[in-house]
């Protein structure tokens, strides 16, 4: 189950749906014990060793270290396509240095355009729309590099110099591949919503023994609710990748960038 639409909302709507949620379970719970209490004439029920709620705190506890793991895990394969990229570009950018002209201004110039489409802010991104926009920009500046690659080899079987720049060329172009399939692969839909359905259901069953003894500790309760609501909010923010909390920079690439053009800066002064 695919959900877009979950990363285009403001991570305190999701954190406040969260608490919401998990609220509602501990009160209800708690209500419908309190009635079997006083139905009962007000005597206690012993709850100790719960076969059923022992089972879902257990469930509850695999599903949020399962899900945090695959979150932050992601998150980390994000950050790592990041510097694999600002290498490539800079690596196939010093490369191309190499080349003689007129291939070597042309390719350098396509590659500080192309290296500007993979610097992203939070703006450019906010919907799936615009997301998939800022990709097609990127690959629309990508599809001028092989072509211009092409041109810089023919005539013949390249030398050793024209191969290292295509094999430059190439990594970029995987660089690119890489980051688009890491950012897209984010925790399903049906997994988020099982877990905010077992963390629901574990709540309102402890409620719902407390009430069954006619009293519940309303802060600990609180508090437990509270703090699951803040580790599920982690685990969604880990996908938000530039909207939520925990995001992604994207300063190794600038900083090609930035070099990219103080090189080619210098390079028309000194034509000049």
């Amino acid at each position: 189950m695919d959900t877009p639409w979950l990363y285009e909302v403001p991570i305190w709507v999701i954190g406040a749906f969260y608490v919401a949620v998990l609220f509602v379970a501990v009160e209800s719970g708690y209500r419908v014990g309190l009635h079997h209490h006083r139905s009962n004439g007000g005597e206690k029920t012993k709850t100790r060793g719960d076969v059923t709620l022992g089972s879902l705190l257990a469930l509850l506890g695999l599903m949020l270290a399962f899900t945090y793991a695959f979150g932050l895990s992601r998150a980390d394969m994000r950050k790592q396509a990041v510097v694999e990229e600002a290498n490539a570009i800079g690596t196939a950018f010093l490369r191309a240095d190499l080349a003689a002209e007129p291939g070597r201004s042309e390719l350098r110039a396509l590659l500080l355009d192309y290296a500007r489409t993979r610097v992203v802010t939070a703006e450019m991104i906010s919907t799936h729309e615009k997301l998939t926009e800022v990709i097609a920009r990127s690959e629309q500046a990508q599809s001028a590099l092989w072509p211009a690659t092409k041109r810089l080899v023919q005539g013949g079987p390249p030398d050793p110099i024209q191969a290292s720049i295509v094999l430059a060329i190439n990594d970029v172009l995987d660089a690119h591949t890489r980051r688009v399939a890491v950012v897209f692969d984010r925790l399903p839909g049906i997994v988020l919503a099982l877990l905010v359905l077992i963390a629901a259901a574990s709540l309102a069953v402890a409620a719902h023994n407390a009430g069954l003894n006619g009293h519940m500790s309303r802060w600990r309760m609180s508090a437990f609710a509270l703090v699951l609501a803040a580790l599920m909010l982690v685990i969604v923010d880990f996908d938000q990748g530039k909207r939520g909390m925990i995001q992604i920079s994207d300063k190794p690439i600038e900083a090609v960038v930035r070099d990219m053009e103080a090189t080619l800066g210098i390079d028309r002064l000194s034509e000049k």
